[in-house]
């Protein structure tokens, strides 16, 4: 036997040593005072001085969890933060017990808290009710230099996928015989040591990766298990800036798996919903129905897929077996007119199905990266429909409601995994170009002598740019507050323009096959500068007008001088403009605005304003080429963003003749 086969089997790691954990009140209260101040931890409010998960997991599956936490207070709003105490479950799939609860006060005392003091409340929810139950349990009144420890044991794993069928049963994950998690090191204040361990049959190997930075690592075994172990020390506080990518995506985590590959879930994924999409009678004739009249097979997925973001409405309740990944029945959907994204998507293949078309369920991340380790991450279900040719088109009716996609253009690079008999690897999107994004502006201006404008303003938009102009007048504004978001517009040119706003009415907003206009007449008195014989102006559109953060997420993104992390802003995107300016009669113009040719990596922005007679042309085309600006790359994204906004004061200036 070699040196490091001996040392595995004994459990010592040939690289490094695993860190001394306190084992009684002594040692604790040591690890305690050196975990030191809020001064010596860039003004935090609480330091983790202790976080250790011991996970157990059984031949089925199960997983029996063990996590002991140790919290100090470092000032009085730290002590506001730990109050009191919250611990997530879901009766459906997991138990949580607290076996310690106690105070260790800086003078020396230590407190017992009462282990079944508190109360149990359903967690506060939006949109999908499943029953998600929390505990809450109130924390004497803490001083700085004073800490918590919470050891607690929780059986089973966060979300519910299947029935219940016995004692044990609701707590096997819905991969029978498999294991996997997504282990994160960071938090929102300082950590000083986090460590976990896994400890799963001999047959049931962990296979693992660490992403976003170092992470100290054993794996081991013995006579009847492997054991695996990660930790970090002395971990910053993380703080997730504006318009950063998912945490996961940049903090240090392991992800781990004890299935195969991505072959397998995706095996698994069709085992466990293939039976969900028989059609009724009710739902045939609603499919002939809704494809009656066209012709091409695009049209008829078409018609299928808004149907289905249109009609269920996004509420999901509990409705018995098969929350989570398990998708509900199609003629319950059909008859409830409700669920969450699998019962979108459920009902859109039922239909598809019902229509002769060969489709399946799959599983995305939407915001995020998957890994390749097939890990569960996934929080997002979708439908893929295969061609004819053996490739699958992607269709997702819950991302789609007032949309004229069947796969938005903000899911673009998103991961996925389609379930199918065969099983099928982890795939993902391609990118979409900025011209599949565009918000498009037009206008016709006219400027008189004494400065007065009046402009007429249109807003139309392509793709992801379409789907948000509707949204903003039927999700984002009531039917009240529309004219109010034109007039919100308005406003950058000016105080006290008239404002005679241009909606269509709700059903043109709701039929995306034809494309929505917004816009404006807007009349405004002292608009441009008069001093003297001249008239100085920029042209209406070099204001961005429309700066809500749906349409225009790179115009807040790039404000911060640096950041640290990756921005996402969901899809790349395009602005291009067009404007004509009649000039009052007898002025000629002796100044244009520079030009602007700005072409760098990931953003552009390029300008030109010409003179025809007394028409002025002024044309802009602002593209941000990607849905995720790197660190690297933030500087000249941040460059042509600034350069954008900084347009209306480059005027044009005119003369007497």
């Amino acid at each position: 036997m070699n040196a490091t086969v001996f040392l595995l089997v004994l459990g010592i790691q040939a690289w490094g040593q695993e860190p001394e954990l306190p084992i009684d009140d002594e040692s604790l209260r040591e690890a305690i005072e050196e975990a030191g101040t809020s001064e010596d931890l860039d003004g935090a409010d609480l330091v983790t001085v202790l976080w250790d998960t011991r996970v157990e997991v059984e031949d089925s599956g199960l997983s029996h969890i063990r996590e002991r936490q140790v919290i100090k207070c470092l000032t009085e709003e730290g002590a506001a933060a730990l109050a009191r105490l919250r611990f997530d479950w879901d009766p459906a799939s997991n138990l949580v017990e607290v076996e310690t609860l106690r105070v260790l006060r800086e003078d020396g005392e230590v407190e017992e808290l009462p282990l079944d003091g508190g109360v149990d409340l359903p967690q506060p929810q939006r949109g999908i009710y499943w029953g998600a139950r929390m505990r809450l349990v109130p924390v004497p009144r803490l001083d700085p230099g004073d800490a918590v420890e919470v050891e607690t044991y929780m059986k089973g794993f966060l979300i519910a996928y299947l029935g219940e069928e016995g004692d044990d049963e609701r707590y096997i994950p819905p991969m029978r015989g498999h294991f996997y998690d997504v282990v994160t090191f960071e938090r929102p204040h300082p950590v000083k040591v986090r460590r976990y361990e896994v400890r799963t049959p001999l047959d049931k190997p962990v296979q693992y990766e660490v992403y976003n930075g170092e992470v100290q690592s054993f794996s081991g075994f013995d006579a009847t298990h492997h054991r695996y172990a990660f930790w970090k020390e002395d971990l910053p506080a993380f703080h997730s800036e504006d318009h950063a990518v998912d945490g996961p995506d940049v903090q240090a985590k392991v992800v781990m798996a004890t299935a195969p590959d991505w072959p397998a879930k995706s095996r698994w994924f069709y085992q466990a919903n293939e039976a969900q999409f028989e059609a009724n009678p009710a739902i045939v004739a609603k499919v002939e129905e809704i494809t009656r009249g066209l012709e091409t097979d695009e049209e008829k997925v078409a018609a299928i897929v808004h149907w289905s973001a249109d009609n269920i409405r996004y509420s999901g309740i509990s409705m018995g077996e098969g929350e989570g990944y398990t998708l509900h029945p199609g003629p319950m959907i059909f008859e409830d007119r409700s669920g969450v994204c699998k019962d979108k998507a459920g009902m859109a293949i039922t239909m598809m199905r019902a229509a002769g078309f060969e489709t399946y369920a799959a599983m995305t991340m939407a915001g995020s990266r998957v890994e390749r380790i097939p890990a569960d991450q996934f929080n997002h279900s979708v439908v893929a429909w295969k061609r004819d040719d053996g490739t699958f088109t992607m269709l997702d009716p819950t991302w789609v409601v007032f949309s004229p996609e069947e796969w938005s253009s903000a899911e673009g690079e998103q991961h996925y995994v389609i379930g199918t008999e065969a099983g099928e690897q982890l795939f993902q999107m391609p990118a979409f170009d900025p011209a599949d994004n565009a918000l498009i502006v037009q206008a016709r201006s006219s400027l008189a002598e004494d400065g007065d404008l009046t402009t007429s303003i249109t807003w139309t938009g392509r793709g992801y740019a379409d789907q948000r102009l509707r949204r903003e007048m039927v999700h984002y504004n009531t039917a009240h507050e529309r004219d109010s978001w034109i007039e919100r517009a308005a406003a950058q040119l000016g105080a006290g323009a008239t404002v005679q706003p241009r909606i269509p009415p709700y059903s043109d907003i709701q039929d995306v096959y034809q494309p929505i206009a917004l816009g404006m007449d807007v009349a405004l008195t002292g608009y441009a500068l008069t001093p003297g014989d001249q008239i100085w102006f920029a042209p209406p559109t070099s204001h961005h007008l429309v700066t809500s953060e749906r349409l225009a997420p790179y115009l807040d993104a790039a404000k911060p001088s640096a950041i640290t992390q990756p921005l996402l802003l969901w899809a790349p995107r395009m602005r291009e403009v067009t404007e004509t300016v009649t000039l009052p009669a007898g002025w000629k113009v002796v100044r244009l605005p520079e030009d602007r040719d700005i072409d760098g990596p990931v953003a552009s922005l390029h300008t030109h304003t010409e003179v025809r007679g007394r028409k002025l042309q002024y044309t802009y085309r602002l593209v941000v080429k990607q849905r995720e600006i790197s660190v690297e790359h933030y500087e000249g994204f941040r460059e042509v963003v600034q350069e954008a906004l900084d347009l209306p004061n480059d005027f044009v200036v005119l003369e007497r003749r």
